[in-house]
């Protein structure tokens, strides 16, 4: 036998969350399952309950986007799309006819 779990919320979020969840094809019930079957499996949140670990998520994706070293344009490839830019470095490459 199915057991049911009760939350709180505002009416509105509960309409703007139901709405979203409907545009993602699921519902509250199944979310709630997911929830819960995660937190059996891992014995611990999918997110931080106090809020205080998302501060520190926050820093350490900005510090690894900051790591990611920066590289100069190659200005022959400025004016391309991407089709057109992998085409020439592939024929750069002489993995690829000329391309160009």
């Amino acid at each position: 036998m199915d057991a049911m779990v009760t939350g709180r919320m505002s009416q509105a979020k509960k309409e703007l969350g139901n709405q979203v969840l409907r545009e993602l094809g699921t519902n509250a019930s199944q979310v709630i399952n997911e929830l819960y079957d995660y937190v059996i499996s891992r014995r611990a949140l999918p997110f931080s309950a106090s809020g205080e670990g998302r501060e520190a998520r926050l820093r350490a994706a900005v510090a690894a986007v900051d790591a990611v070293p920066r590289v100069e344009l190659d200005e022959r490839f400025a004016a391309m799309d991407v089709r057109q830019a992998r085409a020439e470095r592939l024929a750069d490459a002489g993995l690829m006819g000329d391309a160009r």
